[in-house]
């Protein structure tokens, strides 16, 4: 895979990840100075929004992660300190073991920009790297993917059914 940076293609190093595929474990040190797993089973459904530069997070994109922040874990995590106020302890700017495993590094400086969902259960559901990472993340579809990942209800069997009732 690789995105274009300044009109130069660059090819995006380590793993590629697909959907339904399982999200790999990362230590990730926040801007709040706190280290945290993340990207395994979670009680909420985890959202990592990754940006390659300071002023890369649009004010849309801010509002709908403020307006999902009490349903979801919603992490911003780029290569350099960001222009936009977002709260520390979900922002950071440790992100070349992230990029690497998420298949979105470009270089020790540089990552693609790309946003992934996350299920409680630990699996993708979600996935957009802009070919560009001058591009605008398409918002529509990220809030309707989040929405239903938060919504989402497993289906089991019924008690009644299980016991043959």
């Amino acid at each position: 895979m690789e995105t274009i940076v300044k009109g130069v293609s660059k090819a995006l190093l380590k793993n590629e990840r697909k959907i339904g595929s399982e999200a790999p474990a990362i230590s990730l040190v926040l801007q709040d100075g706190e280290s945290k797993v993340i990207g395994m089973l979670a009680t909420k459904v985890q959202v990592m929004i990754i940006l390659p530069y300071h002023d890369s997070l649009s004010h849309a994109l801010l509002e709908i992660a403020q307006k999902y922040q009490e349903q979801a874990f919603i992490y911003f995590i780029s290569s350099q300190v960001l222009d936009q106020t977002t709260n520390p302890a979900c922002t950071s700017t440790d992100f070349e073991e992230l990029a690497k495993k998420f298949g979105v590094y470009i270089d020790e400086t540089l990552c693609a920009k790309a946003i992934f969902i996350i299920n409680k259960d630990g699996q993708f559901v979600y996935k957009e790297i802009t070919r560009d990472v001058e591009d605008a993340f398409d918002l529509e579809m990220f809030e309707t993917k989040l929405d239903e990942a938060i919504h989402f209800k497993k289906k089991g069997h019924v008690h009644e059914n299980w016991m043959g009732a």
